[in-house]
């Protein structure tokens, strides 16, 4: 009995050694493309609407998700071999790729407007604080230097004749902002859905929404790492025309698409809802918005002096491609 027991622990073993080998001499195969995204940013629904509906699967493409805390992140990890293409606000897109030499080119837009400056509400309440100009030697968070939000909140401080100097920037993770407000530090800037979270818990209210700093204000775009856009342009026009179909389908079925939201953000539908409505979703490139970036990157001395193109008209005909989203059925 002992014998045989030992006999059948021997074989067990054996049995799963192999198995092992088989895992490791035997891996599955990489996936197609690499597509990194933000955290819970309701901006890139597109991506999300594409994986519940399956349009990857239908097209015969796999993907593998990558998440990233903001764009300046997901640039490294461009920068590291992370991903092969990604969604990500333009500001971090243009920055890290002209002072890091991070060869990426956008090829899509996602969306326009959908971020805020938020203030505490008791501070509001207080009369405290109830205009951008009320943020002079306060604290502001923001998801980090590299970030739409980052540029939204300097031309606020710019239009309210401040600059950026005049206040104290933190960079806090978008999940812990409204938790961070401070009597000092009343205020933060991020993408939806956490602003309209903050005010649906009652710990913050919109002082400006960003489409009325900069109306119709491109954010996320959708870019490609340079080598796997020249090596497969075929797998990128099938991210390219997923990307389009989504954001339709978001446009045609905007109930359908809060629910998605809803189960994807974990949120109540009542701030998804509001949060939703707060964006434009949108996939045509807007080449004088993202112009409008980059000159104003250069006056707020964002871009390092020697990195910054002699000719930005020049920059941005090898920065921006079009084709992708013309080719679109």
């Amino acid at each position: 009995m002992e014998r045989n027991q030992a006999i059948g622990l021997t074989v067990i073993v054996i049995v799963v050694v192999s198995l092992g080998f088989i895992a490791v001499w035997n891996p599955p195969p990489p996936p197609d493309v690499r597509i990194g995204y933000l955290s819970k940013d309701l901006h890139q629904l597109a991506l999300r609407v594409a994986i519940v509906n399956g349009l990857f699967e239908r097209e015969g493409i796999t993907v593998d998700l990558v998440e990233f805390g903001n764009g300046a992140y997901e640039m490294d990890g461009f920068l590291t071999d992370e991903i092969d293409m990604g969604y990500l606000g333009a500001a971090p897109a243009l920055v890290k790729r002209i002072n890091q030499d991070i060869l990426v080119t956008i090829l899509a837009a996602v969306n326009l407007e959908g971020s805020a400056i938020m203030v505490s509400k008791t501070e509001y309440d207080a009369g405290h604080v109830t205009t951008v100009a009320d943020l002079a030697g306060k604290g502001v968070h923001t998801p980090g230097p590299a970030t739409v939000q980052n540029y939204l909140l300097r031309l606020a401080l710019n239009q309210s004749g401040l600059s950026f100097s005049d206040i104290t920037a933190y960079t806090t993770i978008p999940a812990a902002m409204a938790d961070s407000l401070t009597a000092s530090d009343p205020a933060f800037i991020v993408w939806e859905p956490y602003n309209a979270k903050a005010e649906y818990e009652g710990k913050a209210v919109p002082l400006i929404q960003s489409g009325e700093i900069w109306p119709n204000h491109p954010c996320c775009v959708v870019a490609s790492n340079n080598d796997f856009l020249a090596s497969h342009p075929d797998i990128v026009q099938k991210v390219i025309d997923i990307h389009a179909e989504a954001q339709k389908w978001i446009l045609d079925n905007p109930a359908e698409a809060i629910t998605i939201a809803v189960e994807w953000l974990e949120m109540d539908l009542t701030p998804v809802t509001t949060a939703f409505n707060n964006i434009i979703y949108d996939y045509n490139l807007n080449r004088t918005g993202i112009a409008m970036y980059l000159d104003f990157l250069i006056h707020e001395n964002q871009l390092l002096a020697d990195k910054i193109p002699s000719n930005t008209s020049t920059f941005l005909d090898g920065f921006l491609n079009t084709t992708f989203i013309e080719s679109i059925p």
